[in-house]
């Protein structure tokens, strides 16, 4: 083969191409709970923030948040901000029109820090305001899947 190179082209895999992937065991464990309408958040041991979803690093000090720093949350929190969207992905990378626009709050739940930003249902356009106290929105068969959180909804 010395001096001569041969171009070969190949119109498909020789394999199939399988590809596996972890969230880690503080995502794994958040996910799980949502079966049970549990949610779990992971408190840095360094400086106290409280992360949900758990992470097995904080984002301010670098500490390593370890399963123990785990705490079941309540669910209940409050809306710091929201926005309406009229579109959504596909799933293909493009935008597809909703049907009817969709109220997007950013919530934080009572004992944690961060926010979860997630469609808030239930409230009439003259009640939205930032401040509104809300609760997790179940999905009604809970399967231990992120779609278990359905939402947000006003806390009565």
């Amino acid at each position: 083969m010395e001096g001569k190179s041969e171009i070969v082209e190949v119109k498909t895999f020789p394999f199939p191409a399988g590809f596996n992937w972890a969230v880690g065991p503080a995502m794994q464990r958040f996910i799980q709970a949502l079966a049970g309408k549990k949610v779990l958040g992971a408190i840095c041991p360094g400086c106290g923030y409280t992360y949900v979803p758990p992470r097995s690093r904080c984002g301010k000090c670098y500490t390593v948040i370890e399963e123990k720093n785990m705490v079941e949350l309540s669910g209940r929190g409050t809306l710091m901000s929201y926005t309406k969207a009229h579109v959504k992905m596909d799933g293909n990378g493009n935008f597809q029109d909703l049907e009817k626009p969709m109220t997007i709050g950013a919530v934080k739940l009572d004992e944690a820090d961060s926010l979860l930003f997630l469609p808030v249902e239930g409230v009439k356009a003259a009640d939205l305001k930032e401040g509104l106290k809300v609760k997790i929105q179940w999905r009604e068969q809970t399967k231990g899947e992120l779609a278990d959180i359905m939402g947000f909804e006003p806390a009565g």
